[in-house]
């Protein structure tokens, strides 16, 4: 069965440029997820295809509607959700040990996981997060649940099962590495095992403070055993860093990751704030990506991650709501937030007036969509619209939710503008995952 497409597409294949079509042409193969025709402009050929389809198989998009892609969400703390929106108040380390560790242990329950990861699932969709990266907790049972209902939903998740095994709360860590690696292997096989591409497996130390080189190098082992991806936090915060010196004098996380074997084409690790110019050397050389997550950043990581530095080394970047240490889980609030701490650093640099390299919602959208394919090696499945990638897109209605003011002046582009600007996700009228509808907002 085919489903054809007629109306406005917006993608950004390319950072810092906006493609935006007022009158394109689709094709999606639904046996496959995958889009076979993508026309800029609607052809005769199209139109004939159109007029003999039946209606149930063409989404024919009025004038206020358009398609853009998905949103990428590369870094995800899944059993934070409970407590996203508040716990704002204290430095990283503590806010591990006030607020995250207790939250995280209460997930030994099933009940608790498949109540909060069923939740934190559905308002992903309502986001139009189509492909989210997730931390888990250390709990095997509970991560299984979380891949499961990834699975159930239709979203695209990689699903990391946390390995700790020091310097965490005797009751969330593992008592050894032998039992980290087991726990670890036991779930890779087991999202391995469902043989979905939708669903996949992330090799998952949660920082280096709480794992001890001989747990990384036997999960280095695994990510390349099993050629899975690999996540974690990279040189995040100030008091993270200073714990590292404490526990690996005169050495930092790049080397440290790089000797265990976690730093590879498949890796994309959050934060990088505070990485000094040997160690972005470091992730270009093995293809390492990094999740900026700049809300999160205002509050934990005592400083901003420049994008346009880390791009021009080219070191792969996508965007993260980081939940909870961000406390909204809208991609379009990421994509604002972005753009304003590159303003913050214009401002620092003197640069404002004139800066030296322009940044704007263009390069933002761009890592909210491509970039974060691109960080995760997902770019030929998703982030953009092109012939044999998969139809994961967000359709745009702008006259829902009575948030969005316009002009008889407003350019096409400017519409899209004031949608990354001033929308939410009462604007997202449906979303698709590999040509499936994940979420109907059904709501007047």
């Amino acid at each position: 069965m085919t489903r054809y497409v007629r109306g406005c597409v917006v993608h950004a294949p390319l950072r810092g440029c906006i493609e935006l079509f007022e009158d394109a042409f689709l094709s999606i193969d639904l046996s496959t997820g995958r889009i076979t025709a993508f026309h800029a402009e609607i052809e005769p050929t199209d139109l004939d295809l159109l007029s003999k389809a039946p209606s149930s198989e063409i989404l024919h998009l009025p004038e206020g509607q358009f398609l853009m892609p998905g949103f990428v969400d590369t870094h995800v703390h899944a059993p934070q959700f409970p407590f996203m929106g508040t716990a704002t108040d204290v430095p990283l380390m503590q806010w591990l040990d006030k607020y995250t560790f207790p939250v995280e242990r209460s997930f030994e329950d099933p009940k608790v996981a498949l109540k909060w990861y069923s939740t934190l699932l559905d308002m992903m969709l309502t986001q139009g997060v189509t492909t989210a990266q997730y931390f888990a907790t250390i709990h095997v049972e509970a991560t299984k649940i979380l891949a499961d209902l990834v699975e159930l939903r239709g979203q695209r998740g990689l699903v990391g099962l946390v390995s700790m095994d020091r310097n965490a709360p005797d009751n969330y860590m593992s008592s050894s590495v032998g039992k980290c690696l087991a726990d670890a292997e036991e779930f890779i096989q087991y999202a391995l095992g469902k043989n979905n591409e939708l669903v996949k497996p992330v090799v998952t130390p949660r920082f280096v403070p709480t794992c001890s080189p001989e747990l990384m190098k036997g999960l280095g082992a695994l990510a390349k055993k099993y050629d899975v991806h690999v996540q974690s936090h990279i040189a995040e915060s100030r008091d993270e860093e200073a714990f590292v010196e404490t526990l690996h004098p005169g050495r930092r996380d790049a080397e440290l990751f790089e000797e265990a074997g976690l730093l590879t084409q498949k890796s994309c690790m959050a934060h990088a704030v505070h990485l000094k110019e040997d160690e972005l050397e470091i992730m270009r050389r093995t293809g390492t990506a990094i999740a900026c997550c700049p809300l999160s950043n205002f509050f934990f990581a005592n400083g901003f991650l420049d994008v346009r530095k880390v791009l021009d080394k080219n070191v792969g970047v996508g965007l993260g709501t980081d939940i909870a240490g961000g406390y909204s889980p809208s991609m379009l609030r990421a994509i604002q937030t972005c753009v304003l701490t590159i303003k913050a650093l214009e401002i620092q640099e003197g640069t404002s007036g004139a800066p030296t390299q322009p940044f704007d919602f263009k390069d933002a959208f761009w890592l909210a969509t491509m970039g974060g394919a691109k960080a995760l090696n997902l770019e030929e499945d998703t982030g953009s619209f092109a012939v044999g990638k998969c139809f994961d897109a967000i359709l745009v209605d702008v006259n829902r939710g009575r948030n969005l003011v316009f002009s008889e002046r407003d350019t096409p582009l400017d519409v899209f503008k004031k949608v990354i600007h001033n929308a939410d996700n009462r604007n997202f009228v449906q979303v698709f995952v590999k040509g499936n509808m994940v979420y109907e907002n059904v709501e007047v």
